[in-house]
């Protein structure tokens, strides 16, 4: 053999044994599973389902907070919303509290006692003479 084909293979003997060496173990693992159909099929499903996810949350999330503004032509009433402290009297009841103080704004009279039993922090119905109890009014008033 003369020299130069002799260089030659060995160039070439060098150059396979790289690319063999570089394709064990996890590398070679690797390399194929990025030129397989199932990783490239994988890909596709995760990439479609951030896409469809990245539409559909932000649609959702503005049909979720998105409210409808009512103009107010001057035909119905405002009715602002305050509170005031009182004194439970011999007698009285929430009951007959909650009927002297309601005013019928989208809620029962079930409703504003419990809303009462709320801003009082109490989980009975009962009351005691001498209590002073926060109760909400409804006044057409803006003070």
């Amino acid at each position: 053999m003369n020299k130069k084909v002799k260089e030659d293979m060995t160039k070439r003997r060098t150059v396979l044994y790289i690319k063999n060496r570089r394709m064990r173990g996890v590398n070679l693992f690797i390399n194929r599973m990025f030129m397989s159909r199932w990783y490239r099929t994988l890909i596709l499903r995760y990439s479609l389902a951030a896409i469809i996810f990245m539409i559909c949350v932000p649609l959702m999330l503005s049909l979720v907070f998105t409210q409808s503004a009512e103009a107010n032509d001057g035909s119905e009433e405002i009715y602002y919303k305050y509170y005031h402290r009182i004194e439970v009297s011999e007698g009285d009841t929430l009951w007959s509290i909650a009927q002297q103080n309601y005013h019928a704004q989208d809620q029962s009279i079930r409703e504003y006692i419990e809303e009462v039993q709320q801003i009082n922090h109490r989980y009975s119905a009962t009351v005691y003479a001498g209590e002073e109890l926060m109760i909400p009014y409804y006044s057409t008033e803006f003070h």
